[in-house]
């Protein structure tokens, strides 16, 4: 990360700063893949914060994998995941049986929930640092305050406040960079390697893997009103393929395969059909071999704009300002229409902010940002 500017709203120092350097910290991450991106460069200061401690990264079996090889954490902790009462509290009780084995000294809280927390209190954590929402206040040792205008404000900055204010509690001062924050991830030439095979098994990038793969994302967990429609994403798929000689490869998650293979079906040209088929870690290498990638407002938009690849998400519903991907190689398209942001997962009219989307918008949003990166690689480096 570049040296560190101070947050020009952010905490004021401490005056009598508490000396605090845990030997075993635990961070709970967010359960959500585009949260968990998000909060990347907060969790990149918590371990510049804390550099002589333990550092554990406790997350959601779908997310755990967003992590591998990122360097944020000593150790990945699963956070069992089931649905039930009687399975909850069972995990629950043996989630907190595991924490209370390593004995942690401080846990930092990046969701919200009431669960996160008592969570961390159950399995023994001596001193536990977060946001005072969901009623969860009577759980926490420090409480952090929100930034002001926070609702305005990127999410990426949401998390990063946690880490200013823990690092001025503990040292008086924080150095936590809010200007330069654009969340990165990487992938290793193993990880690159397996993915080009996987690609290549399923009939894509055959060959000399000289083949430029477009990687769409039709679906869109629990929302139907995020999603752009199938035959959209057909025709552009359609079209980069004719016009641009792309290769589509079709991503997402294993709800996602219906409305994969909806828009498979309605293409003229051929698809390779990955949704549900991929782990997190193995899509983010299969979409760090993309040069392009167009989404729905969905985990994967945020995972490729945060690998670099240049990224079109069609935004809706869901409100853009704060939760866009936060990178100059993501670029969004919407269209402004009286009822949006609405929020909701299901449109109870006719659906007017996603299908006023054309595909042409799409196609030269795509050309402009692959033409902007390509053109100027090193200032989008």
């Amino acid at each position: 990360m570049s040296e560190a500017a101070s947050h020009p709203t952010g905490p004021s120092p401490t005056p009598n700063p508490q000396p605090l350097c845990p030997a075993k910290l635990l961070i709970r991450a967010p359960n959500w893949v585009g949260d968990a991106v998000m909060a990347l460069p907060a969790l990149r200061e918590l371990r510049r914060i804390f550099g002589d401690s333990l550092i554990a990264l406790a997350a959601r079996p779908w997310v755990a994998g967003l992590f591998e090889n990122e360097g944020l954490a000593d150790d990945l902790v699963p956070v069992c995941d089931s649905s039930g009462f009687f399975n909850r509290a069972r995990h629950f009780i043996s989630d907190a049986r595991r924490l209370r084995r390593e004995r942690f000294d401080y846990a930092v809280l990046l969701p919200n929930s009431f669960g996160s927390a008592l969570a961390a209190r159950a399995g023994g954590a001596k001193k536990i640092a977060g946001y005072a929402a969901d009623g969860r206040r009577l759980l926490l040792d420090h409480v952090i305050s929100f930034d002001p205008g926070y609702k305005k404000l990127h999410q990426v900055r949401y998390y990063l406040n946690i880490a200013a204010q823990i690092e001025s509690k503990l040292t008086g001062e924080s150095r936590v960079d809010f200007e330069r924050c654009e969340p990165r991830l990487h992938v290793g030439e193993e990880q690159k390697d397996r993915a080009r095979f996987m690609l290549e098994r399923f009939g894509a990038g055959t060959g000399a893997y000289e083949h430029a793969i477009l990687a769409i994302n039709p679906g869109a967990t629990n929302s139907t009103a995020k999603r752009w429609p199938a035959e959209r994403f057909a025709e552009i798929a359609d079209r980069l393929s004719e016009r641009d000689g792309f290769e589509t490869v079709i991503v997402g998650a294993e709800s996602d395969t219906e409305v994969a293979e909806r828009v498979a079906g309605l293409m003229r040209t051929s698809a390779v059909v990955l949704a549900g088929k991929t782990s997190i870690a193995e899509l983010k290498a299969v979409l760090s071999c993309a040069r392009l990638v167009i989404s729905n407002d969905t985990g994967a938009a945020h995972v490729s704009a945060a690998l670099g690849v240049p990224t079109v998400v069609v935004f809706g519903p869901t409100e853009h300002v704060s939760t866009r991907p936060l990178s100059p190689h993501a670029a969004v398209i919407r269209h402004d229409v009286e009822c949006s942001p609405c929020m909701l997962r299901e449109c109870p009219i006719d659906h007017r902010c996603m299908t006023r989307v054309e595909v042409e918008d799409v196609y030269r949003a795509a050309h402009r940002l692959m033409t902007a990166i390509e053109s100027h690689p090193s200032t989008l480096s």
